[in-house]
Protein backbone atom coordinates (compact mmCIF):
# COMPACT_ATOMS: atom_id res chain seq x y z
CA UNK A 1 0.00 0.00 0.00
CA UNK A 2 1.34 3.54 -0.97
CA UNK A 3 -0.20 6.41 0.93
CA UNK A 4 -2.60 7.89 -1.70
CA UNK A 5 -0.25 11.65 -2.14
CA UNK A 6 3.31 11.04 -0.68
CA UNK A 7 4.11 14.74 -1.04
CA UNK A 8 0.40 15.24 1.49
CA UNK A 9 1.41 15.67 5.00
CA UNK A 10 -1.05 15.66 8.27
CA UNK A 11 -0.55 15.71 12.06
CA UNK A 12 -1.26 11.84 12.39
CA UNK A 13 1.54 10.97 9.59
CA UNK A 14 4.49 13.37 11.01
CA UNK A 15 3.81 12.03 14.54
CA UNK A 16 3.66 8.64 13.51
CA UNK A 17 6.82 9.50 11.86
CA UNK A 18 8.61 10.97 14.73
CA UNK A 19 7.71 8.17 17.33
CA UNK A 20 8.70 5.59 15.07
CA UNK A 21 10.07 5.55 11.14
CA UNK A 22 8.85 1.74 10.97
CA UNK A 23 5.95 2.17 12.11
CA UNK A 24 4.68 4.59 9.89
CA UNK A 25 6.20 2.21 7.25
CA UNK A 26 3.91 -0.78 8.74
CA UNK A 27 0.44 1.99 9.20
CA UNK A 28 0.58 3.58 5.44
CA UNK A 29 3.12 2.23 3.43
CA UNK A 30 1.74 -1.39 4.29
CA UNK A 31 -1.70 -0.43 5.60
CA UNK A 32 -1.74 -2.31 8.75
CA UNK A 33 -4.50 -1.22 11.02
CA UNK A 34 -3.28 -0.97 15.21
CA UNK A 35 -6.70 -2.39 16.17
CA UNK A 36 -8.36 -0.57 19.52
CA UNK A 37 -8.15 -0.79 22.92
CA UNK A 38 -10.24 0.14 25.79
CA UNK A 39 -9.00 3.77 25.89
CA UNK A 40 -9.01 4.15 22.07
CA UNK A 41 -12.61 2.67 21.92
CA UNK A 42 -13.80 4.92 24.56
CA UNK A 43 -12.28 8.42 22.84
CA UNK A 44 -14.27 7.32 19.35
CA UNK A 45 -17.06 7.44 21.37
CA UNK A 46 -16.53 10.74 23.00
CA UNK A 47 -15.29 12.29 19.87
CA UNK A 48 -18.14 10.52 17.70
CA UNK A 49 -20.77 12.06 20.60
CA UNK A 50 -19.13 15.38 20.75
CA UNK A 51 -19.46 15.65 17.19
CA UNK A 52 -22.96 14.64 16.56
CA UNK A 53 -24.36 16.71 19.48
CA UNK A 54 -22.86 19.72 18.54
CA UNK A 55 -23.53 18.95 14.56
CA UNK A 56 -26.98 18.67 15.30
CA UNK A 57 -28.17 19.85 18.70
CA UNK A 58 -26.37 22.04 21.17
CA UNK A 59 -29.16 21.51 23.55
CA UNK A 60 -26.92 19.92 26.36
CA UNK A 61 -30.08 17.77 28.25
CA UNK A 62 -29.63 15.54 24.63
CA UNK A 63 -25.56 15.04 24.95
CA UNK A 64 -26.32 11.39 27.31
CA UNK A 65 -29.09 10.69 24.28
CA UNK A 66 -25.81 11.05 21.39
CA UNK A 67 -23.42 9.01 23.82
CA UNK A 68 -25.75 6.37 23.14
CA UNK A 69 -26.33 6.19 19.79
CA UNK A 70 -22.73 6.88 19.44
CA UNK A 71 -21.27 4.13 21.80
CA UNK A 72 -18.60 1.95 20.14
CA UNK A 73 -18.36 -1.70 21.60
CA UNK A 74 -15.39 -2.68 20.17
CA UNK A 75 -11.87 -2.81 21.89
CA UNK A 76 -13.04 -4.43 25.26
CA UNK A 77 -12.19 -7.85 26.09
CA UNK A 78 -15.55 -8.40 28.42
CA UNK A 79 -19.21 -7.08 29.01
CA UNK A 80 -18.01 -6.07 32.39
CA UNK A 81 -14.74 -3.78 31.17
CA UNK A 82 -17.30 -2.13 28.04
CA UNK A 83 -19.73 -1.26 31.19
CA UNK A 84 -16.42 0.16 33.11
CA UNK A 85 -15.52 2.38 30.07
CA UNK A 86 -19.11 3.37 29.35
CA UNK A 87 -19.25 4.71 32.70
CA UNK A 88 -16.02 6.65 32.32
CA UNK A 89 -17.56 8.25 29.41
CA UNK A 90 -20.72 9.44 30.88
CA UNK A 91 -19.02 10.77 33.79
CA UNK A 92 -16.56 13.34 31.55
CA UNK A 93 -19.70 14.06 29.19
CA UNK A 94 -22.09 15.32 32.49
CA UNK A 95 -19.62 17.61 33.50
CA UNK A 96 -19.15 18.03 29.94
CA UNK A 97 -22.76 19.06 29.73
CA UNK A 98 -22.99 21.33 32.96
CA UNK A 99 -20.27 23.36 30.99
CA UNK A 100 -22.35 23.75 28.17
CA UNK A 101 -24.64 25.73 29.51
CA UNK A 102 -22.99 28.05 30.49
CA UNK A 103 -20.70 28.66 27.23
CA UNK A 104 -20.38 32.08 25.28
CA UNK A 105 -19.39 30.93 22.59
CA UNK A 106 -21.02 29.76 18.88
CA UNK A 107 -19.54 26.36 17.74
CA UNK A 108 -18.94 27.44 13.93
CA UNK A 109 -18.10 23.98 12.59
CA UNK A 110 -17.19 20.63 13.92
CA UNK A 111 -14.39 17.60 12.51
CA UNK A 112 -13.52 20.72 9.67
CA UNK A 113 -11.29 19.66 7.39
CA UNK A 114 -8.26 22.50 5.93
CA UNK A 115 -5.48 22.03 2.74
CA UNK A 116 -2.88 24.34 2.19
CA UNK A 117 0.30 24.37 0.02
CA UNK A 118 3.54 25.09 0.77
CA UNK A 119 7.07 24.53 -0.77
CA UNK A 120 5.91 21.51 -3.30
CA UNK A 121 4.19 19.85 -0.27
CA UNK A 122 0.49 19.39 1.05
CA UNK A 123 -0.90 20.66 4.68
CA UNK A 124 -3.91 18.53 5.68
CA UNK A 125 -5.65 18.52 8.69
CA UNK A 126 -8.78 17.98 10.69
CA UNK A 127 -9.91 19.82 13.85
CA UNK A 128 -12.55 18.78 15.89
CA UNK A 129 -14.46 21.99 16.71
CA UNK A 130 -13.98 25.80 16.06
CA UNK A 131 -15.59 28.07 17.84
CA UNK A 132 -16.55 31.56 16.82
CA UNK A 133 -15.87 34.22 20.40
CA UNK A 134 -17.71 36.85 21.67
CA UNK A 135 -14.90 39.02 20.43
CA UNK A 136 -15.42 37.95 16.73
CA UNK A 137 -12.26 36.21 17.18
CA UNK A 138 -11.91 32.35 17.08
CA UNK A 139 -10.90 29.44 19.13
CA UNK A 140 -9.74 25.54 17.06
CA UNK A 141 -10.51 22.87 19.51
CA UNK A 142 -8.77 19.56 19.41
CA UNK A 143 -10.60 16.80 22.18
CA UNK A 144 -8.17 14.46 24.32
CA UNK A 145 -9.58 11.70 26.56
CA UNK A 146 -6.74 11.07 28.52
CA UNK A 147 -7.06 10.97 32.39
CA UNK A 148 -3.41 11.75 32.52
CA UNK A 149 -1.57 15.53 32.27
CA UNK A 150 2.24 15.27 31.72
CA UNK A 151 3.33 17.70 34.18
CA UNK A 152 5.59 19.02 31.84
CA UNK A 153 3.30 19.58 28.78
CA UNK A 154 3.69 23.04 27.34
CA UNK A 155 1.58 23.75 24.89
CA UNK A 156 3.65 26.29 22.86
CA UNK A 157 5.66 23.04 21.78
CA UNK A 158 2.30 21.18 20.52
CA UNK A 159 2.93 20.42 16.99
CA UNK A 160 -0.89 19.63 16.67
CA UNK A 161 -1.93 22.74 17.61
CA UNK A 162 0.97 24.56 15.94
CA UNK A 163 -0.63 22.78 12.40
CA UNK A 164 -4.14 23.86 13.11
CA UNK A 165 -2.98 27.19 13.89
CA UNK A 166 -1.28 27.65 10.37
CA UNK A 167 -4.71 25.81 8.59
CA UNK A 168 -7.01 28.11 10.32
CA UNK A 169 -5.18 30.98 8.80
CA UNK A 170 -3.86 29.55 5.87
CA UNK A 171 -7.16 27.78 4.55
CA UNK A 172 -9.96 29.69 6.21
CA UNK A 173 -8.14 33.19 6.98
CA UNK A 174 -8.38 32.89 10.83
CA UNK A 175 -6.64 35.37 11.47
CA UNK A 176 -7.33 36.21 14.94
CA UNK A 177 -7.43 33.20 17.87
CA UNK A 178 -6.49 30.67 20.02
CA UNK A 179 -6.09 27.27 19.84
CA UNK A 180 -7.43 24.91 22.57
CA UNK A 181 -6.52 21.46 23.87
CA UNK A 182 -9.56 20.36 25.86
CA UNK A 183 -8.93 17.22 28.32
CA UNK A 184 -12.51 16.34 28.36
CA UNK A 185 -11.30 13.54 31.13
CA UNK A 186 -9.80 16.49 33.43
CA UNK A 187 -12.29 19.19 32.48
CA UNK A 188 -9.27 21.16 31.70
CA UNK A 189 -8.59 23.55 28.69
CA UNK A 190 -5.12 24.80 27.42
CA UNK A 191 -4.65 27.86 25.19
CA UNK A 192 -2.22 29.33 23.05
CA UNK A 193 -2.87 32.41 20.77
CA UNK A 194 -2.31 31.30 16.90
CA UNK A 195 0.82 34.02 17.44
CA UNK A 196 2.49 31.90 19.70
CA UNK A 197 3.44 28.83 17.40
CA UNK A 198 6.36 29.97 15.26
CA UNK A 199 5.11 29.22 11.71
CA UNK A 200 8.23 28.56 9.68
CA UNK A 201 9.70 25.64 12.07
CA UNK A 202 6.46 24.07 12.21
CA UNK A 203 6.50 23.63 8.66
CA UNK A 204 9.89 22.48 8.47
CA UNK A 205 9.54 20.01 11.21
CA UNK A 206 6.49 18.41 8.83
CA UNK A 207 8.75 18.60 5.61
CA UNK A 208 11.67 17.51 7.36
CA UNK A 209 9.91 14.44 8.50
CA UNK A 210 7.94 14.20 4.64
CA UNK A 211 11.51 14.33 2.74
CA UNK A 212 12.93 11.32 4.64
CA UNK A 213 9.65 9.38 4.01
CA UNK A 214 10.15 10.08 0.22
CA UNK A 215 13.67 9.04 0.81
CA UNK A 216 12.07 5.73 2.35
CA UNK A 217 13.89 6.12 6.12
CA UNK A 218 12.18 3.25 8.02
CA UNK A 219 14.80 2.55 10.51
CA UNK A 220 12.51 1.64 14.03
CA UNK A 221 12.59 3.31 17.07
CA UNK A 222 12.68 0.64 19.95
CA UNK A 223 12.45 3.46 22.94
CA UNK A 224 8.53 3.94 21.43
CA UNK A 225 8.15 0.53 21.57
CA UNK A 226 6.27 0.46 25.24
CA UNK A 227 3.61 2.65 23.87
CA UNK A 228 2.80 1.33 21.01
CA UNK A 229 -0.21 -0.58 19.54
CA UNK A 230 1.77 -2.78 17.45
CA UNK A 231 4.37 -3.44 19.41
CA UNK A 232 3.50 -7.30 19.72
CA UNK A 233 3.42 -7.75 15.92
CA UNK A 234 6.35 -5.46 15.31
CA UNK A 235 10.07 -7.74 14.07
CA UNK A 236 11.77 -5.43 16.10
CA UNK A 237 9.58 -4.68 19.14
CA UNK A 238 11.23 -4.65 22.10
CA UNK A 239 8.77 -5.07 24.52
CA UNK A 240 7.51 -8.31 22.60
CA UNK A 241 5.81 -11.18 24.59
CA UNK A 242 6.73 -14.61 22.57
CA UNK A 243 4.11 -16.84 21.78
CA UNK A 244 4.09 -20.08 24.49
CA UNK A 245 5.21 -23.01 23.02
Amino acid sequence: MIPNNPRELNYSKVKTYRDCPYLFKLKYVEGRREGLIPATSLGVSIHRTLEAYHAQSNDPSELQRYYNRCWLGAGYSSAAEQMEYYLKGKRMLEVYEEKEYFRNSTVNSTEREFIFEQDGWSFRGKIDRIDRLPDGSWEVIDYKTDAVLNENFDIKDSLQLGIYSIGARRAWNMQKGKATIYFVALDKKISADFSTFEERQILDTFISAGESIEAGEFAPNTNHCVYCLMNNRCPFSSVKQEDKK
